[in-house]
């Protein structure tokens, strides 16, 4: 970074609490400058003058959404959008990347690497911490459930048993038992209860990603 260059941080956190923290945080760091923003980020600019901005899971990916609108009607730079939240799923961080997150760390990181991962943001390069990395090689060690998998899947963490799971989705008895023993390969579970909390870390049954 040339010198006298400061990085510019905006931070979007819904706690309060946390939003103080972590502008207190960057204040001490001789190479951050805050920028302020409002609460309205739907006509609120700043994001898109800040190079890094930190924030929540809602507000990061509606952060980058709205940055996008204003792009379409007016030459914009994206900001650089690092996810600090306690949500840790598969499917949660995946999202959130496929959707233009760079970096996204979880609640109780160290504060080193919070640091480090504004800096690296900064430089145009992605940061995971540990929990998020260790989520994704998971994810890309394990083979895709299908849809029916998926069905199957959903009445097992439900608590049915083989034959109300056959009869509600008008299966065979062994054909469920196929379809288990293709869930189990694959969530690399051994029993039911494995299997249902494999699928509660991973979030593939979680509620809608925007709440």
């Amino acid at each position: 970074m040339p010198t006298g260059e400061r990085i510019r941080i905006l931070v979007r956190y819904d706690d309060p609490l946390l939003a103080a923290g972590l502008m207190a945080i960057m204040r001490e760091q001789h190479d951050f400058e805050l920028v302020a923003g409002t609460d309205d980020l739907a006509s609120d600019g700043t994001a898109t003058d800040a190079d890094v901005v930190i924030a929540d899971y809602v507000r990061g990916l509606e952060c980058i959404s709205c940055a996008r609108r204003s792009a379409r009607t007016r030459p914009a730079k994206m900001p650089c959008v690092l996810i600090l939240t306690q949500r840790d799923s598969e499917r949660e961080i995946r999202h959130a990347l496929e959707n233009g997150a760079q970096g996204y760390l979880t609640l109780g990181c160290d504060l080193d690497e919070l640091l480090k991962a504004v800096r690296t943001l900064h430089r145009g390069l992605r940061h995971l911490g540990a929990v998020a990395a260790r989520r994704m090689a998971d994810s890309i060690a394990s083979e895709l459930l299908t849809a029916r998998e998926m069905d199957v899947l959903r009445l097992l963490v439900e608590g049915h048993a083989n034959k109300s799971i056959a009869r509600r989705l008008d299966i065979a008895a062994g054909t469920v038992k196929t379809h288990l023993k293709g869930i189990f390969q694959k969530l690399g579970a051994a029993t039911r209860t494995e299997v249902a909390a494999v699928a509660e870390r991973r979030g593939l049954l979680g509620s809608p990603l925007w709440q």
